[in-house]
């Protein structure tokens, strides 16, 4: 079991590794290309297939990839933990900080709190990220 979930965890790393260097590595990657390739990069990220991502937003992105890989039906990981938390963040969004620190280290942008707080979506955080490489 172990041996399994250490062999995942190195398939999504090289996948979303893959990805990246991709997008570094094409100089005049167009926008619509570019959107691709990060949405494949954030899926190998989050353990999602493309075909998953019903929506723009992306904290429910976030917590999409919280839920499949705790195993809990949408809206029950959530809900468990405001059960059990007072005040503390969400997996969700602890996802959305550590994805996006990830993506500053392994794309070398800056993205300032103030910027990281303002993305809302998926589309955002393209724009975003699309502008700075």
């Amino acid at each position: 079991m172990r041996k399994d979930i250490k062999k995942k965890i190195q398939q999504e790393k090289n996948s979303s590794a893959h990805y990246a260097a991709l997008i570094l590595q094409t100089p005049s990657l167009s926008y619509t290309d570019f959107k691709q390739l990060f949405l494949q990069y954030m899926c190998a990220k989050f353990g999602l297939e493309p075909e998953e991502i019903r929506t723009d937003n992306f904290y429910e992105i976030c917590q999409l990839s919280a839920e499949k890989a705790s195993k809990l039906p949408f809206g029950e990981l959530d809900a468990a933990e405001k059960a059990s938390k007072c005040g503390g963040a969400t997996t969700a969004m602890n996802k959305k900080i550590l994805f996006i620190m990830a993506v500053k280290r392994e794309f070398g942008v800056e993205i300032s709190v103030e910027e990281s707080t303002a993305i809302d979506t998926f589309t955002q955080l393209c724009q975003c990220i699309y502008r700075k490489i």
